[in-house]
């Protein structure tokens, strides 16, 4: 499981000593868990803060990077939920309607990204720019991808709920008409 089990430590007898490329414990808290980044969710948050990062970099590298700040941010929201759904913020902060954000995260994205891909690829002859687009394609794709998954997961959690009401509101009706028979 995640994180590794630790390795023992080392004597302090050891001619070696500690090794030098030992990572902190106290650091592997910040990392999320092994089997959330291999669930579906945990892979498409990654691969949206890859290629937002990705395009960012060949924003900054072009000769006009006028397009700059809209991959900066989604990497950064991207990071942002990654995290946000390692650490199970949704189950701590139950105030705020996380899928709602997800949902409207994702689709403010991809349309963003299209847009700018198609200017990038389309008006600008750079070769950075012409990456940048390409990449924010892809980055489109699996934006679009996520929020189409959101939308399934919300629409079948409100179907669930409409039904529990239905049911619930006829049996309320069939207590109050045998109520009515018995009189």
């Amino acid at each position: 499981m995640w994180p590794p089990d630790a390795e023992p430590e080392p004597d302090p007898e050891s001619a070696d000593g500690p090794r030098s490329g030992r990572t902190v414990p106290g650091l592997r808290a910040l990392l999320p868990a092994r089997a959330f980044l291999c669930s579906l969710k945990g892979r498409l948050l990654l691969a949206e803060s890859g290629l937002s990062f990705i395009t960012f970099i060949c924003y900054v590298v072009s000769s006009a990077s006028a397009f700059l700040t809209v991959p900066l941010l989604e990497f950064l929201l991207a990071v942002y939920f990654l995290f946000a759904d390692a650490m199970q913020l949704n189950d701590k902060w139950q105030g705020l309607c996380w899928p709602m954000m997800d949902f409207l995260r994702c689709v403010t994205a991809a349309l963003i990204y299209f847009v700018i891909s198609i200017t990038a690829v389309a008006k600008y002859s750079d070769g950075a720019y012409k990456a940048a687009g390409v990449f924010g394609f892809f980055a489109t794709i699996v934006f679009a991808v996520d929020f189409y998954l959101i939308f399934n997961e919300v629409a079948k959690f409100l179907k669930q709920g409409d039904s529990g009401n239905e049911t619930t509101a006829r049996r309320t009706e069939e207590n109050s008409n045998s109520d009515s028979d018995s009189d």
